[in-house]
């Protein structure tokens, strides 16, 4: 049995799907989170994957659960 490798590149897109879900600014989402406003471009582009309290912190601005929210990160494992 493999472990599955994260895919790092979906958190740009979780980011930006939830935030356009919420509505939420880039100001307002800094406000609400303690989020930089800065930080959140980066998670945006791609620049900057964050760490666990910044993800906390995002899972409970949107009202989501981290395990659902990160849900797809994980790639299925390909077998042989």
């Amino acid at each position: 049995m493999s472990v599955p490798e994260p895919d790092l590149t979906q958190l740009r897109v979780i980011f930006n799907r939830l935030r356009y879900e919420s509505g939420l600014t880039y100001e307002r989402l800094a406000e609400v989170s303690g989020i930089s406003r800065q930080t959140l471009l980066n998670l945006s582009s791609g620049k900057y994957h964050g760490d666990l309290g910044t993800w906390l912190r995002l899972s409970q601005t949107f009202n989501v659960s981290l395990d659902e929210m990160l849900s797809d990160v994980w790639l299925p494992t390909t077998q042989n």
